[in-house]
């Protein structure tokens, strides 16, 4: 497909933008010829692959007859483009300059050239896209500001939902999974048959699903290994369909492995001369096929912490009603209480409990 350029209505447009700015207005605004001659008129950036990058060169050269001020070229539209720019005619060594939109206050001599470098890189787009359009804002201080159109076809056979996937934090033997949908969008029927484990123990599954008002649609699930490395992560995966020179699938999964056992809160206190001696705790066992039978308790006991009241919500979640019946003492204390697990991976889960020391009526 072949783009038009449009220059006289872009140009009206961003005329009633710039004519706003009290620094950059002038008398001369309202002169019809443009200051800059301008190759190519509009620039066709063809046919282009998603995930893929295309370029090509705007020249432009001062027809005034007196030098001209550049006030400023851009802003851009999105983070999918942009520009830089190049003096031909300067011997000072400067080479390029990447354009980022603020002020330039360029001075081009008369008949002076100038090249912008424009690049397109498809990548950058979340929202599935099969053709763009743009333009890029030229401003000078003391004529009316012009535009640059660009256009480009963009091959987008299939869309992804979500590009990133947060698993957040989960457990070391838990076998948290995440789903993404690849979704038919410039093409009727593609084949994604994918069901592997890789090198690191993830294990990558699709399945063709219907999905009402989509085209063509794959279910993909990445199921983490037996056992993930304690930390955070970030993980990416990159599948290719049967398309021919279509781009590839690209999923990432970001998380954090912890240990399977964990209790919340992280720290009980508790305080006897404001009666503050109550709390609850938590445990959670994550592992696939982790339980809480073996949970030895006894020594939240021997500390002085009654056990109230034992609620198993299933077989790896239970939450402890719990109450200190020691005493207050003078000094207040700060201890860690073992609770032993009979898990292999983590043996021992720590109690911190602050009991806060006795204080004098106030």
């Amino acid at each position: 497909m072949r783009f038009l350029p449009c220059l006289t209505l872009a140009g009206l447009v961003f005329l009633g933008a710039v004519a706003c700015s009290p620094q950059e207005s002038s008398s001369a605004y309202f002169q019809a010829e443009a200051p800059l001659s301008v190759e190519p008129a509009f620039l066709d950036l063809g046919s282009v692959t998603f995930g893929e990058r295309t370029s090509g060169i705007y020249r432009l050269k001062n027809t005034t007859g007196k030098p001209l001020l550049v006030s400023r070229i851009g802003p851009f539209s999105c983070q999918c483009v942009s520009a830089e720019l190049e003096l031909p005619g300067r011997m000072d060594g400067s080479g390029r300059r990447r354009l980022d939109g603020k002020r330039l206050n360029l001075t081009l001599a008369v008949d002076e050239e100038m090249a912008i470098h424009f690049t397109l890189d498809t990548s950058r787009y979340r929202i599935p896209a099969s053709r763009k359009v743009g333009s890029i804002p030229v401003v000078f201080q003391d004529y009316s500001g012009m535009v640059l159109q660009w256009g480009a076809d963009i091959w987008n056979p299939f869309s992804v939902e979500p590009w990133g996937i947060e698993l957040g934090d989960i457990g070391v033997r838990e076998g948290a999974s995440g789903t993404a949908m690849v979704v038919a969008h410039d093409t009727i029927a593609f084949g994604l048959d994918i069901d592997f484990v890789d090198d690191e123990g993830w294990l990558v599954q699709s399945q063709e699903i219907s999905v009402a008002g989509a085209g063509q649609t794959y279910l993909l699930t990445f199921t983490a290994p037996e056992v993930l490395p304690e930390g955070p992560f970030s993980k990416q995966f990159v599948l290719h369909t049967d398309l021919n020179g279509a781009p590839p699938v690209k999923v990432t999964l970001n998380g954090y492995a912890r240990p399977d056992l964990s209790l919340t809160p992280s720290r009980l206190v508790f305080d006897p001369t404001s009666d503050r001696l109550e709390a609850q705790l938590a445990i959670r066992h994550r592992a696939v096929d982790g339980n809480l039978a073996s949970l030895n308790l006894d020594a939240l006991e021997a500390a002085g912490i009654e056990i109230m009241e034992r609620i198993d919500i299933d077989a790896q979640h239970l939450v402890l009603r719990l109450r200190y019946v020691g005493e207050a003492a003078e000094q207040g204390q700060n201890l860690s209480i073992d609770i032993p697990t009979g898990d292999e991976l983590t043996p021992l889960l720590k109690v911190a409990v602050s009991i806060m020391p006795k204080r004098g009526n106030s």
